[in-house]
């Protein structure tokens, strides 16, 4: 099929485009919530110099030696996401619950009862948690002025031989969309500029070389939706000691798996009268999934009985991921005698499967303090530094991902991020509270805001168990671009995020 053009794209296989590998994706990788059982959210996981948590194993590897005894814990929680976004001056809002097992793990403690070793104890835990869940649904919609789903098209078809989108006897729309992909590698960017004319979005005028849009419009109404779903679960094994009465030391093996799947789709309608098109629908379906690998180092000590130092070293995660991605497109069009035409390039079966790819995220430095009143309670305090700038996206040789890298050395920088808990006891019940702050990534805070918000909990001693119940609140402001080329306006989102969770620990 189109066997004639073979050379033709052996010649620009170094300018191919991924729509997936993007730094939207990147970010959606590197970033993480507060998330654990419930007296980790309650205090915003400020733990860094406590220990004794399950949770706090995953920022800490020294906090599994600060148990006295062997401990199994897990965690349920409620996810609510609220968005409000704004596009062209229309503001329309959207909210998302889901729910399900959130945090699991256990520590085994073997104590040392001969007090002439300077090592007390030995302990070995694990602990999974999910660090980020991706469901939610945001919808956009506005009328743009600007730009329509036609510039997408054309933008791709610039600088093209029209004439190779046309179909030959005996081709169909989906084996050219195949050929297409597959005789470049990677041919996206091929194969939009072929959906666009084979969809009627815009003519070819061969003898002038000129690509026409047949969308007639002085604005556009667009209801733009994204739609993801998905996780990102984190594993830690852990093994730590007590050196003494002062210092507990740790290391992690840390094993992260990722499955993102994102649904973005665009209606757009409201035309000139003259126009051929009359409704256009495009839905892009990207998956992405994989995993990652990353090991931890910690210390914890207590020159006394009233003061905790903490501090640890996260090394970065090297993922490896892979993409695939399907698209559909429908049109409604008129044509000069008023006659009307449905075209649906249904495509949902023809998925481009991508070579597999690296993201190495920024390792993390976390320095803690925390004050202990005795048994009535604490105050803990926790600083992260993160430099985001060395992100990095392979395979080297590759253009794209080297154009990518300089996008993230051009937008984005170190990062400090904050937390701060407190804990008050009395009898069996302990209250709690937090706050935590994380900045952007972005050097343009306009793109993606700083991330803040507070948390409070309770939680029930009965001595061989405990039930603690958490409530924690963030917000942050970010824009969504709607594509990557032609329709590249923004949308404003509020996002508010509440997570409830209850968790179950018990000594064994």
């Amino acid at each position: 099929m189109k066997t004639h053009l073979l050379p033709f794209f052996i010649a620009f296989l170094s300018f191919w485009t991924l729509p997936a590998q993007n730094l939207d994706l990147v970010h959606v990788i590197t970033q993480e919530n507060i998330s654990g059982n419930a007296r980790f959210e309650a205090m915003s996981g400020a733990f860094g110099a406590l220990g004794g948590n399950l949770s706090a194993i995953h920022i800490n590897p020294a906090a599994s030696a600060v148990f006295n005894a062997n401990q199994f814990g897990l965690s349920t929680s409620t996810q609510s996401t609220t968005n409000n976004t704004s596009y062209f001056g229309t503001s329309t809002p959207t909210e998302n619950r889901n729910s399900g097992l959130n945090q699991i793990g256990g520590v085994l403690i073997l104590k040392n009862n001969n007090t002439d070793v300077a090592w007390k104890k030995i302990a070995f835990g694990f602990n999974t948690q999910m660090q980020s869940s991706y469901n939610n649904t945001i919808q956009i919609s506005g009328t743009n002025s600007d730009n329509g789903l036609d510039t997408y098209f054309l933008d791709y078809a610039a600088g093209k031989d029209g004439s190779v989108f046309g179909l030959n006897d005996g081709e169909t729309v989906r084996g050219v969309y195949q050929f297409f992909g597959e005789s470049a590698g990677y041919g996206f960017e091929y194969q939009q500029a072929f959906l666009g004319y084979q969809g009627y979005i815009f003519d070819y005028l061969e003898e002038e070389g000129l690509f026409v849009s047949n969308a007639i419009y002085s604005s556009v109404q667009h209801n733009h939706k994204i739609q993801t779903s998905g996780d990102k679960w984190d594993m830690a094994f852990t093994i730590s000691g007590q050196y003494n009465d002062w210092l507990f030391l740790g290391a992690n093996m840390n094993i992260s798996g990722i499955e993102y799947r994102q649904i973005s789709s665009t209606t757009e309608s409201g035309y000139d009268a003259d126009s051929p098109i009359r409704e256009i629908y495009f839905q892009n379906d990207l998956y992405t999934y994989g995993g990652g690998v990353s090991l931890q180092f910690g210390a914890i000590a207590t020159p006394n009985k009233n003061i905790r130092l903490g501090a640890s070293y996260k090394s970065p995660t090297w993922y490896s991921l892979k993409d695939e991605f399907s698209q559909f497109l429908e049109t409604k069009s008129n044509d000069a005698d008023g006659n009307s035409f449905n075209d649906v390039l249904d495509l949902t079966n023809t998925v481009n499967v991508y070579e597999d790819y690296t993201i190495k995220t920024p390792s993390e430095l976390r320095g803690s303090l925390a004050y202990i009143f005795g048994t009535r309670g604490l105050i803990s305090f926790d600083y992260t530094l993160k430099n985001y700038q060395n992100t990095h996206i392979g395979p080297n040789d590759n253009d794209v991902f080297i154009a990518l890298n300089g996008q993230i050395d051009q937008n984005w920088t170190s990062t400090s991020s904050y937390r701060i808990g407190g804990e008050y006891r009395q009898g069996g019940v302990s209250l709690r509270a937090g706050y935590h702050l994380e900045e952007s990534p972005y050097s343009n805070l306009s793109i993606l805001g700083d991330r803040s918000g507070y948390s409070f909990g309770i939680g029930f001693n009965f001595k061989s168990s405990v039930i603690n119940f958490s409530v924690l609140n963030s917000e942050q402001r970010r824009s969504h671009q709607l594509y990557d080329t032609g329709l590249v306006d923004r949308a404003s989102n509020d996002i508010g995020l509440q997570q409830f969770t209850v968790s179950w620990n018990f000594e064994f």
